[in-house]
């Protein structure tokens, strides 16, 4: 495979827009709210049909003109409430060029859309107030803006918002496996008064890895910031009594792919926001390194059992 394939789930909850004190609304209820005129599957008649009908029309792009895709197919669940789709989408709003084997260059419109196959899936599950959606990238390449964009454009026509961007997420065994098997790689201490604080009287910011863990004394689920003080002691640096930005770099292999995760510790908190990657595997890549649709959808239903069952539904 020339590059890895990763799939992101990302959750959002509407609410009524422009309304004091809006609450989070269920699932249900703004299906009803949404599309009072459709009779019959409001899921599948009214929101699905408006993705569709945002995406098959023309080229959509983003507000920012960053991003832009165009459907190729797509699949309904009506009992389970999905919407499945593959488009064409990439990179757009820039002067892009294709370069051959030989140094040929040929210019390219920043009308123009640069870009692969995606695969992404729509999960409004009944009785909740959670909104799932899956979406595959490339390596670090991914198409997020234009899923925030359709989101935006569709709650926005009818009076709705979201409580906050698309959100990444991912389920608690996924991340129980990912803290089990990865190993902390560094560590970075940044001084939050700035990177480039050339104003104060005196050098003010720092930045400073640690990657020898002998003197680091872990806790069950995060570094506690006066262990770094004390390891930084012993290679030589004092900390001062200023704020700090304290980053982790976790280090995973997965069926053969070491992936990264730099993720803020917090001595505060009782969690690590580490989201992992769901990776693709090559049965469900074709020859194009492109996602297979029909293998994608078997599994992402696999993710979705384990999201049903830890959320009870």
């Amino acid at each position: 495979m020339a590059h890895n394939l990763y799939l992101g789930m990302y959750t959002y909850s509407v609410k009524k827009k422009r309304t004091r004190n809006a609450s989070i609304i269920d699932n249900n209820d703004f299906l009803e709210l949404a599309y009072p005129s459709v009779s019959d599957n409001k899921f599948s008649n009214g929101f699905v049909q408006e993705i569709i009908s945002l995406l098959d029309a023309k080229a959509y792009k983003n507000s920012q003109n960053t991003h832009g895709a165009m459907l190729d197919d797509y699949k309904i669940d009506q009992t389970e409430r999905t919407l499945d789709i593959l488009i064409d989408g990439g990179l757009t709003g820039i002067k892009q060029f294709i370069i051959d084997d030989e140094g040929t260059k040929s210019e390219l419109s920043d009308e123009d859309i640069v870009g692969p196959k995606f695969f992404a899936r729509f999960w409004m599950p009944a009785g909740t107030k959670t909104v799932y959606v899956f979406i595959q990238k490339y390596g670090s390449m991914s198409i997020k803006p234009i899923f925030d964009s359709i989101v935006y454009d569709l709650l926005d026509k009818h009076g709705f918002s979201i409580t906050d961007k698309l959100k990444a997420t991912t389920t608690k065994k996924r991340l129980n496996t990912f803290l089990k098997n990865a190993a902390l790689k560094n560590i970075t201490v940044v001084s939050t008064s700035g990177l480039n604080a050339t104003g104060e009287a005196e050098a003010s910011t720092v930045e400073v890895k640690l990657r020898n863990f002998k003197a680091l004394k872990k806790t069950d689920k995060l570094t506690d910031v006066s262990n770094i003080k004390e390891a930084l002691k012993k290679h030589g640096f004092t900390m001062g009594n200023r704020k700090y930005d304290i980053k982790g770099t976790y280090e995973y292999s997965h069926d053969g792919i070491n992936e990264e995760r730099t993720v803020k510790l917090d001595a505060t908190e009782e969690t690590i926001n580490i989201i992992p990657n769901i990776v693709i595997p090559p049965y469900c890549i074709d020859s194009d390194n492109y996602p297979i649709f029909d293998e994608m959808i078997k599994l992402v239903i696999d993710e979705m059992k384990q999201v049903k069952i830890e959320a009870k539904m």
